[in-house]
């Protein structure tokens, strides 16, 4: 059987879209206690930052990431990863409590 191999990034990304999509949906529809979202937006602040780190220390060096062979690449893709973690941090907060941080 031939079955194609991913790589953990793939495997990463592919769990944080579904883990995002069950975060909005149970807080929009279901009504969630406070106390899960505060976890929930604790875990998406957290999370994200330390697999950044963790892919670049750990599977960068051993050729684990897309764009191994290319650093520059490898570096903006980290840095569109960043983004992208910003916006959803600051579109969670306003979905979970209704405002944002700075904003009254």
């Amino acid at each position: 059987m031939n079955r194609i191999k991913s790589n953990p990034t793939e495997v990463f990304v592919r769990s944080t879209i579904l883990f995002l999509l069950i975060s909005v949906v149970g807080a929009v529809l279901f009504n969630w206690p406070e106390n899960i979202k505060k976890a929930l937006m604790a875990f998406w602040i957290i999370v994200p930052p330390l697999w950044l780190w963790f892919e670049f220390c750990y599977l960068y060096e051993r050729g684990m990431t897309p764009f191994a062979k290319d650093f520059e690449k490898y570096k903006y893709s980290q840095e569109l990863t960043k983004n992208l973690w910003l916006a959803i941090s600051a579109i969670l907060l306003l979905v979970y409590f209704g405002k944002m941080p700075g904003l009254q």
